[in-house]
């Protein structure tokens, strides 16, 4: 049985040494690994006031890196469009120096539309969505494996980038790979060594729909069901990509005891997810003392074979 991992996503702005501290605070209650969330955009109040204040994701990915020493730390996920790929590719060096080998380059070709419109980038257009995204991680490979590197593709171009300094490990930055329709599972297939969902799609969440419990299981065994077929025509062996689920953005409600907890975990491990990440501060209905409890008692037990 592939061993099981959890971690934390920070997708909220505060004060620096808070932030610091809770980060620190998370590796010493044995978390296995650390995200920074990539929004732009700030929600206001009825009086008109920023609440939910955001932070650079690949900056904030930094900032963890630094206050910690042994999680994984990455970006849950870089939104491709805000990005150029040569920009993210020397982004995600930069965070394997940092962190001292352990980034993960986590990208995905969507993004929230607020975030898009915050830029005035507009999203790609869904029949492009899987050519862009191959196109976009032919370039992020590219940079990250090979010394000089030369690209001329429909939607991106490098010339003479140079691979300096490479990662601090022989091989590249791990790349989790955001994807829920066939046509982005297919690329994902093709260059993730960790997949990631998280159930509702931002075009749902927009229209107020979050998926109940049952619905985010069966569609996300669909959804890896057809991420292994895609692996199979590409000559890849589906057991090489990690499963991961984002909680959050369903109904699941992990944190309402320990019970419900073992029972999200058990119903996702069952259709091979392996590493799953929470939101914190913690989204959805969570009574007090079930974080710490799982956190103290159940994470060791289910890190050590125990079933959910």
């Amino acid at each position: 049985m592939t061993p099981l991992r959890f971690g934390l996503m920070t997708y909220e702005a505060a004060p620096w040494p808070e932030l610091t501290a809770r980060w620190r605070r998370f590796e010493e209650q044995g978390w296995d690994s650390l995200w920074a969330g990539d929004h732009l955009w700030s929600a206001l109040d009825a009086e008109g006031r920023p609440v939910r204040g955001r932070f650079d994701a690949w900056m904030l990915a930094a900032g963890i890196a630094a206050a910690t020493s042994r999680v994984t730390v990455g970006t849950l996920v870089s939104a491709a469009p805000l990005r150029n790929p040569a920009m993210v590719a020397k982004q995600a060096v930069t965070l394997d120096h940092i962190s001292g080998g352990r980034a993960v380059a986590g990208i995905g070709a969507g993004g929230n539309p607020k975030d898009l419109a915050y830029t005035g980038v507009p999203p790609w257009p869904p029949a492009e969505r899987g050519d862009r995204l191959e196109d976009y991680l032919t370039v992020v490979r590219g940079i990250l494996e090979r010394d000089s590197f030369d690209h001329d593709g429909t939607y991106f171009s490098v010339q003479g980038a140079v691979r300096a300094p490479a990662p601090v490990r022989p091989e590249r930055p791990p790349l989790l790979i955001a994807a829920h329709v066939d046509a982005t599972l297919a690329v994902a297939a093709r260059h993730a060594d960790i997949w990631s969902s998280y159930g509702s799609l931002f075009s749902q969440l927009r229209r107020g729909v979050r998926l109940d419990e049952k619905t985010s299981v069966r569609l996300t065994k669909e959804r890896a069901a057809l991420l292994d077929a895609h692996a199979e025509h590409a000559d890849r062996d589906p057991a090489s990509i990690r499963k991961s689920f984002m909680a959050g953005f369903t109904e699941d409600a992990p944190w309402q005891s320990v019970e419900r907890f073992r029972d999200f975990v058990g119903r996702f491990t069952d259709i091979g997810i392996t590493e799953f990440m929470f939101p914190f501060p913690l989204q959805g209905p969570h009574r007090e003392g079930v974080f710490e409890e799982v956190v103290a008692d159940v994470l060791p037990r289910l890190r050590a074979g125990e079933r959910p």
